[in-house]
C-alpha cells in the first residue's frame, strides 16, 4: 500500500510528520510505503523528498485553483498513492479530492488548531473523504460525518 501524506507548510506539516511517526510504528515496512508533499519546495521526511503541491487558499480565485487542480494532479500521478491522508488546509483538500475521483481512498485529520469548529477546509472534506477526523471530541459528536480518534499532538 502507498500512502501520500500531505500537509501545508508549518503547523500543518508539523502535524503530519508526528502522525507520519506514529503510523510508520503500527505498520510493517513491507506492507506500506509513504510519500509526501507540502507547499514548500526542498522539504524531507527522513530522507524521504516531499512533492511540492501548490500552495493556495480560498481567496486565490477560480483561476489559481484550477490551476492549482492541474498540479496537484501530477502529484497524484507522480506519487501513485492508494490513499491520501492530509492534516489540513486547502492544498491537502484538493490531493483529497482527486484521490476520490480518481478511486483512492482519502482521510482528513483537521488540525489540532481547530478547537471551536472545524476548518473550512475541514467542513467541505466531510462530504466526500472515507474518513474525516477531529483532533477534538466534541466536534465529532456534533456531525455524524466527523469522528474522533485521538490526538495527533
Amino acid at each position: 500500500m502507498n500512502i501520500l501524506l500531505v500537509g501545508s507548510f508549518g503547523g500543518h506539516f508539523i502535524q503530519l510528520k508526528r502522525l507520519y511517526g506514529q503510523l510508520a510504528q503500527e505498520v510493517e515496512q513491507c506492507s506500506a510505503s509513504f510519500s509526501f508533499a507540502s507547499t514548500e519546495q526542498g522539504l524531507s521526511v527522513e530522507g524521504v523528498p516531499a512533492y511540492c503541491c501548490p500552495n493556495i487558499h480560498r481567496g486565490s480565485g477560480i483561476k489559481a485553483l484550477l490551476s492549482a487542480l492541474r498540479q496537484s494532479y501530477g502529484v497524484l500521478k507522480a506519487a501513485k498513492p492508494d490513499v491520501v491522508i492530509s492534516t489540513g488546509a486547502l492544498p491537502g483538500l484538493l490531493l483529497c479530492f482527486l484521490a476520490k475521483v480518481t478511486g483512492k481512498k482519502a482521510v482528513w485529520v483537521d488540525s489540532m488548531a481547530n478547537y471551536q469548529q472545524l476548518s473550512f477546509s475541514g467542513k467541505i472534506a466531510r462530504f466526500f473523504c472515507d474518513v474525516c477526523l477531529t483532533q477534538w471530541e466534541h466536534l465529532a459528536a456534533n456531525d455524524k460525518r466527523v469522528s474522533y480518534w485521538g490526538k495527533v499532538l
